[in-house]
């Protein structure tokens, strides 16, 4: 978090984490746009549309009459190839919404980005809030909660909202729940005067 007390306004870092292609991208697309901020997300992707560094930009939420909270939304790459730049991205996060993706194929991949996730995160000063989305449930045989917080060994503490990013579905409210979590932890790691 940054506190600007000239501008009046609060910095909460969300970062979208996850494997590749488990819509990460997408649920940030749709988020913007239903917010009516598409036209202030960048996108750093490769020559075939993939997301080659990050997605960003920043959707601002009144506070009181006097503070505004700018949400800096990012995502990190899912792809292998691209991993030093997650380390970056996570730099001075707030909070995490961790796309796994739902396809039972794919379970291994969601296993390996939530171990790299939390080898990054051990190192926070204070523990950063994390929510899952467990994305491309309107495909058939997909993971069950259950099957999930089992592969990934999942705290109870940690939310898993089933969600379908290219249509919003739970999207807005992964978002709200982090938003609100990381701003009560940071506002208790830096209280607002």
């Amino acid at each position: 978090m940054i506190i600007d007390y000239g501008n009046r306004t609060v910095g909460l870092k969300i970062v979208f984490f996850g494997p590749a292609m488990s819509g990460k991208t997408t649920a940030i697309r749709w988020l913007f746009s239903s917010l009516d901020y598409a036209d202030k997300l960048t996108s750093i992707e490769n020559t075939v549309g993939r997301t080659m560094f990050c997605d960003f930009g920043t959707i601002p939420f009144p506070l009181n009459e006097n503070w505004t909270v700018n949400a800096h939304v990012w995502s990190a790459t899912g792809q292998d190839f691209y991993r030093s730049t997650r380390e970056v991205v996570l730099v001075g996060a707030d909070g995490v919404i961790f796309m796994a993706d739902s396809q039972t194929t794919l379970l291994d991949e969601n296993l390996a980005s939530w171990n790299e996730l939390m080898s990054m995160i051990t190192e926070e000063e204070r523990p950063l809030p994390v929510v899952v989305c467990l994305n491309k449930q309107d495909l058939p045989g997909t993971l069950q909660e259950e099957q999930l917080r089992e592969h990934l060994r999942l705290p109870a503490s940690v939310p898993v909202f089933r969600s379908i990013a290219k249509n919003g579905h739970n999207i807005l409210e992964a978002f709200q729940y982090i938003f609100q979590a990381a701003m009560r932890a940071s506002v208790v790691a830096k209280p607002i005067s």
